[in-house]
């Protein structure tokens, strides 16, 4: 895990003010150019200790109940470290304009509130698909020798639209709901979200910022959207989450969240346009 092509040791969590200039600023190309590759990649952020003041925060903003730490929440704690590495001047590809577009989430025990541990993070290489080019960063919440949880981010490059022809929305299969959940996505989820979460990307801050992007409004975190559907899900036991993010989410929106067994869909007010996928299982 260690002998990589880089190493990034940290203490604390990376500021991400200190970070951010760095990203938007890259000269970096879109893609992987031809014939190049992703060297390894590693980072480790050690001493990381729940700070019980800032797991409630979290917890109220995406609507746990309940004393257990989420099964989402390691992910915010590590969001300094995976900026770190995909901002990195070693990984080819400019970090904006990178679209997270699935996530595994694998927890096997319960996370401490009381001790210390550490994550670990590495990336290395990319896939060509028809689509672009997609990258995965894996992470690992370390505690002495065990692994009581580890998550797998994918991350696409979108390739450039060929002929000006835009591809057909994805049909997502819906069976028949067991259990629907209503909740607002309002105009400052992001601005809330973003610092407590290590995210200030400006596409999810100010419909002025999002539009520097391509954005017609600002957007909503895919993880906070998440993390709204895991609330709803059985908190018991250990468990996996296996999540496609389809369409964006502009914000202000109204939403729906459609569980039949141990899959779920997040839908627009309509139920017309799928924003995520996923389905859930004990581990």
């Amino acid at each position: 895990m260690y002998g990589g092509a880089s190493m990034l040791s940290f203490d604390r969590s990376p500021s991400l003010w200190s970070l951010y200039p760095r990203i938007l600023a890259a000269r970096k190309p879109a893609r992987v150019r031809e014939g190049g590759q992703v060297p390894r990649l590693d980072g480790v952020l050690r001493g990381v200790r729940i700070d019980p003041a800032h797991l409630a925060k979290y917890r109220d903003l995406c609507g746990f109940r309940g004393d257990d730490v989420p099964v989402t929440y390691p992910h915010v704690l590590a969001s300094g470290l995976h900026l770190a590495l995909l901002s990195s001047p070693l990984f080819p590809v400019r970090l904006m304009g990178l679209v997270h577009v699935a996530n595994h989430i694998a927890q096997r025990g319960p996370l401490p509130t009381s001790s210390s541990g550490e994550l670990v993070a590495w990336l290395e290489g990319h896939r060509d698909t028809a689509r672009g080019q997609e990258f995965e960063l894996h992470t690992e919440w370390r505690q002495g020798s065990e692994v009581p949880w580890r998550e797998t981010m994918t991350f696409l490059s979108r390739a450039p639209k060929q002929g000006g022809s835009r591809a057909a929305p994805e049909k997502v299969e819906r069976p028949a709901a067991d259990e629907t959940f209503s909740f607002d996505a309002p105009s400052d989820i992001g601005r809330r979200y973003g610092p407590l979460a290590g995210d200030v990307n400006p596409i999810h801050l100010w419909s002025a910022t999002a539009k520097w992007f391509g954005f017609k409004r600002a957007i909503a975190h895919g993880m906070w959207s998440l993390a709204r559907c895991v609330s709803q899900l059985p908190a018991d036991g250990p468990r996996t989450l296996d999540v496609q993010f389809k369409l964006p989410v502009f914000l202000p929106a109204k939403l729906v969240m459609e569980r039949r067994d141990v899959d779920f869909v997040l839908l627009d007010e309509n139920r017309e346009k799928p924003h995520l996928t996923g389905r859930f299982s004990r581990a």
